[in-house]
């Protein structure tokens, strides 16, 4: 999407909005999120810079990269994603190669040739080669990267999202007990610098963002909430104890069976059930989890009372009386 169709309190809500269906349960981190990426973004060309930001505190399930996707999905293209603690090699003959090579990494160096104000994804930063963090720190000062031909390559439109696991449980604690963002980003700079964090990385950072730590209780209620928010936004009403439990289950435990992989987060397959049913006229739902989807179930209408709807992109049978079944 592009943010010049967008005011910024436009871009603001559709940031969060995109990024809370991505990452349950962390309303103030993401708010703060979409606040400091659309003031950054809102920066005239003068003062334009990299952007570079952290994401800290608890990670279970990927948590961490719920804010970058957020971003990814509404107002920046991503360049790439790079855990920089994998054994894979991941190291500067890879990030600031010349060209993309046939490996799974891709080139930080090319991307931001390719495409300027991509948005670039750091997990781990802290456990990054000491070589790498110092090129990288030296070009987010500089403004610009030099590839092999003594070219400048200009960053000042890229975005860089940083993440690590440092004191996460610290952080996730103290993140429940403070709203003020500024007092919060302080608190979590702190923390990290006590728990080895390089305390020189630090200073390159524009904002940390805290994610806070949710007792299984909440994490079974935020989910709960989303889900009911996402069945009103199509103009339908969730019944009373209608989410089956083995769906919230997995906000605790994935590994539960069965699978329901990519129907939980993002849901944009379950978008498409709960229009297609609005479509047909039905009023009232329950979620219900089938095989590997989440099925939605009309309550209110008696012929198909224990039924759920069919995929989004089946094909419609006719009766014999050249009616389509189902109308």
């Amino acid at each position: 999407m592009s943010t010049r169709s967008l005011t910024v309190d436009e871009a603001m809500r559709e940031l969060v909005t995109q990024t809370r269906e991505l990452l349950i349960g962390q309303d103030a981190a993401v708010t703060a999120f979409a606040a400091e990426i659309c003031r950054h973004l809102a920066l005239s060309p003068l003062q334009r810079r990299p952007g570079i930001f952290l994401v800290a505190g608890p990670n279970l399930d990927d948590d961490h990269l719920g804010l970058p996707l957020g971003l990814a999905a509404t107002l920046r293209k991503t360049g790439g994603r790079y855990e920089l603690a994998s054994s894979q090699g991941e190291d500067l003959a890879h990030i600031f190669a010349p060209l993309s090579s046939g490996t799974e990494v891709h080139s930080l160096l090319h991307s931001v040739k390719d495409n300027p104000n991509a948005l670039f994804v750091l997990q781990d930063i802290d456990k990054a080669q000491p070589g790498l963090l110092k090129t990288l720190m030296t070009a987010w000062t500089q403004g610009f990267i030099v590839d092999d031909g003594g070219e400048k390559i200009p960053l000042a439109e890229a975005i860089f999202v940083l993440t690590t696991e440092v004191a996460q449980e610290k952080i996730g604690q103290i993140a429940r007990s403070e709203p003020d963002p500024d007092r919060l980003h302080v608190a979590c700079l702190k923390l990290l610098v006590d728990a080895g964090f390089p305390a020189s990385l630090l200073k390159s950072i524009d904002t940390a963002f805290a994610l806070k730590s949710l007792t299984p209780g909440e994490t079974v209620l935020e989910h709960h909430r989303s889900f009911s928010e996402q069945v009103t936004s199509h103009g339908l009403v969730l019944e009373e104890g209608g989410i089956d439990g083995r769906i919230l289950a997995h906000s605790i435990d994935s590994s539960i069976k069965p699978s329901i992989a990519d129907a939980l987060l993002p849901r944009d397959e379950l978008d498409a059930r709960l229009a297609q049913a609005k479509a047909a006229g039905v009023h009232t739902v329950r979620l219900v989890l089938g095989e590997e989807i989440i099925n939605v179930v009309p309550v209110d209408e008696p012929r198909v009372h224990t039924e759920a709807l069919p995929p989004a992109n089946a094909v419609p049978l006719s009766s014999p009386e050249g009616e389509t079944a189902g109308n």
